[in-house]
């Protein structure tokens, strides 16, 4: 009897020990809560809830449950004038934020740069060229090598440097949550530029490949044009533009599209803000020299964040050797900084953090932040951007993405303004269980085609159960506004279905949704998200409505083997769990020894991953 208690022992270590095997395959960052955090007054949900009796009722229930933290963290705004230092020293004495010497050299040099671009104009003597450093050396003898002609044909020549005659950007890098976007608000903010702007890079990519994807089209067409009898006028007409293009500029080719893309690009701002400076597709590393090499010959200033040196962009990508080129160019022309800071200050904003919305309204600025922050928690701050969902021939395309999860962010403008249907969006829920959609707008008749796509968008996304998290200008209600005199004398079948759409829209943030939610996702899906050694409230929440998967209130003997058998899918790769396991597991979370786990009991026992081990040697 022992030996056979000793084995189940054994075995109930290894199964119930996944928890620990599964938090490093899939290690969270904790959203701004130690393990010990209050639960507060959530509690599980014992019964389900009675329908609603109207959409607009429902939303006033939506409403009355909503729960705020109590302590809410700063919202870290600055004063409206004064340099980045000053603004940083004010909100240091004003007690919101806490005084960082790393963070203070960075804000020192980003004050500096507000003072060197503050009267400075691009123009096209930007830049100066120097030899390089393999034809300027070498002496007597390289002289009289050069003079006979006979170079070393093993060290080819090669191009003049090009060197910045004005300010030079700044180029910040360090770990996540040192504050880097913090400081790149104060920059921005406080900049005395016009023609400025900020953007997440890869964000900036994007638009510069669809630039060079509809400028591509457009010269095909002109082209096509030219060449084809239609009148002999207009094809005079259309050939001498195109010779008039290829004159504009001295050295330069019309047809050179990133030569056409840069230019534009330049025209809306010289002074480009980067967050999350990154390179990860090859299709961005093979223009990124070209690319830079333009802006900065006509006077670009880039000020970048990152997690990664200079030296590390691309790391391991494809033919990252036509890359490298760019790296030491972004170092001439850009000063390179580690912040080097050992306060990750994600762990410091509880409050907002315990703001457990999913659809939030209304849409402004701290809403977006709000958002963007769930996104790379849940994210673990690891995405991916430029992937792309097929379906019938169609590529949808991802502007990002995690890389452990299947969860996606869009903006509404890239789901509904274009002419994306019931499929597209079937085919999205076939690929993320989570997807994030910021700036849904408030609507009108007018924008009718919208309306339609959005109405598809969601029935697509609640028959799949696919978790929904946005932002709004308003509630579901009124989210989509119509007249009574259009009500009156309009058939459009939009305005009909609409009142389903509230009706989903307010489904979607409830209880038993988002419960029904979770379950569906798979066990390697759902448990990589979280850092089960050091689970914060919501995921002991979540974990809780998928395992008390009749909404009881507890967790009885086939609810915890359901449990068991998914630590031990993901772990061991099989969901066979002996009944001895199982039998200790249960002895050690049933506190009260009544055959079944309340939240409590759950809570606690999951936030003490130690005593997994203590039961299994029990």
């Amino acid at each position: 009897a022992s030996a056979a208690r000793a084995a189940a022992a054994h075995g109930a270590e290894r199964a119930l020990c996944a928890i620990g095997a599964a938090a490093r395959r899939g290690a969270r960052h904790e959203r701004g809560r130690g393990a010990s955090a209050s639960l507060g007054d959530w509690q599980p949900r014992t019964s389900r809830p009675r329908s609603p009796s109207s959409p607009s009722d429902a939303f006033a229930g939506v409403q009355q449950r909503r729960r705020f933290s109590d302590g809410e963290a700063p919202r870290r705004k600055a004063g409206k004038s004064g340099t980045p230092l000053e603004r940083y020293h004010d909100l240091v004495e004003a007690g919101e934020i806490m005084r960082d010497p790393n963070q203070e050299t960075v804000v020192k040099l980003l004050s500096d740069m507000c003072q060197r671009v503050s009267g400075y104009v691009p123009s096209s003597k930007a830049v100066t060229f120097e030899s390089s450093s393999s034809d300027a050396s070498g002496g007597v003898g390289g002289f009289f090598r050069r003079l006979f002609g006979k170079a070393d044909p093993q060290k080819p020549v090669e191009p003049p440097r090009m060197m910045p005659n004005g300010p030079k950007g700044l180029y910040v890098w360090g770990g996540c949550g040192s504050g880097k976007t913090f400081l790149m608000d104060l920059f921005y903010e406080a900049v005395p530029v016009k023609q400025k702007k900020r953007i997440h890079f890869h964000e900036w990519m994007i638009d510069v490949h669809e630039r060079l994807h509809r400028m591509q089209k457009k010269n095909a067409m002109v082209k096509d044009k030219a060449n084809t009898v239609w009148t002999a006028e207009a094809a005079l007409a259309q050939q001498k533009e195109l010779k008039k293009d290829k004159g504009a500029a001295k050295n330069e080719s019309a047809d050179d599209l990133v030569v056409q893309v840069a230019n534009e690009m330049l025209q809306e701002a010289w002074l480009l803000c980067f967050d999350e400076f990154q390179v990860t597709h090859i299709s961005d590393a093979i223009i990124m020299k070209r690319l830079f090499s333009v802006m900065f010959e006509r006077g670009a200033v880039i000020i970048a964040t990152s997690n990664r040196a200079p030296e590390d962009l691309y790391a391991n990508g494809l033919n990252r050797p036509l890359f490298l080129p760019f790296i030491p160019m972004l170092r001439d022309f850009c000063d390179v900084h580690n912040i080097d800071s050992s306060t990750d200050y994600r762990l410091i904003t509880s409050g907002e953090e315990e703001d457990r919305r999913v659809y939030i309204h209304p849409n402004g600025q701290e809403e977006h932040k709000l958002l963007e922050r769930k996104f790379h928690w849940m994210c673990k701050g690891k995405t991916n951007s430029g992937l792309q969902v097929e379906t019938q021939g169609r590529k949808i395309v991802v502007p990002k993405a995690a890389q452990s999860s299947n969860i996606a962010w869009f903006k509404f403008s890239d789901l509904c303004d274009r002419p994306l249907g019931a499929a597209d969006y079937l085919a999205l829920t076939g690929a993320f269980h989570t997807i994030f959609v910021a700036d849904i707008p408030r609507m009108t008749l007018q924008e009718k085609d919208q309306v339609r796509r959005f109405i598809t968008m969601i029935d697509a996304f609640y028959e799949r159960h696919t978790k929904l998290v946005c932002t709004a200008d308003e509630d579901p209600v009124h989210l989509f506004h119509v007249s009574e005199d259009e009500k009156k004398t309009n058939v459009a079948d939009e305005i009909f279905a609409w009142d389903r759409t509230v009706s989903r829209l307010i489904e979607m943030q409830s209880v038993k949704y988002l419960s029904e939610s979770v379950r569906m996702i798979e066990s390697d899906q759902f448990l990589g998200q979280f850092e089960l050694q050091k689970l914060a409230d919501d995921d002991i929440i979540d974990m809780w409505r998928r395992y008390d998967a009749d909404d009881s209130g507890e967790i009885d003997a086939g609810e915890l083997h359901v449990m068991l058998e998914d630590f031990s899918e993901v772990v061991q790769g099989h969901r066979n769990v002996q009944d001895e396991v199982y039998t200790l597991c249960m002895e050690t979370m049933d506190l009260d020894k009544n055959g079944k786990i309340s939240f409590d009991e759950f809570a606690r026992y999951m936030k003490d991953a130690t005593k997994v081990r203590a039961a299994a040697q029990a």
